[in-house]
């Protein structure tokens, strides 16, 4: 058993029962927190790995932009203002 946990059991046994069930609820309010930041740390990583399989996968085929001449002209034909509907 680490200092830390002694510590905390001490700690908690010279609370009166009141608290002591505030300090359980406690407990199990940081061991939720600590689950749910590990899947999701687990999910990004996962994702993440996935994502650059993709995006080298579309790199290994050199057909991502393949219609665009020049990139100045493309750019500037995306970023042209239109007209928005419904505003006259």
């Amino acid at each position: 058993m680490s200092v830390f946990t002694q510590q905390i059991l001490e700690d908690i046994e010279n609370l009166p029962p009141e608290m002591q069930a505030e300090a359980l609820d406690f407990v199990h309010f940081l061991r939720s927190k600590w689950i749910r930041t590990e899947a999701a740390s687990k999910l990004r990583a996962s994702n993440s790995g996935e994502a650059v399989a993709v995006m080298a996968e579309i790199a290994a085929r050199a057909t991502a932009f393949q219609g665009v001449d020049t990139p100045e002209a493309w750019q500037r034909e995306v970023r042209q203002d239109r007209p928005l509907p419904g505003r006259d």
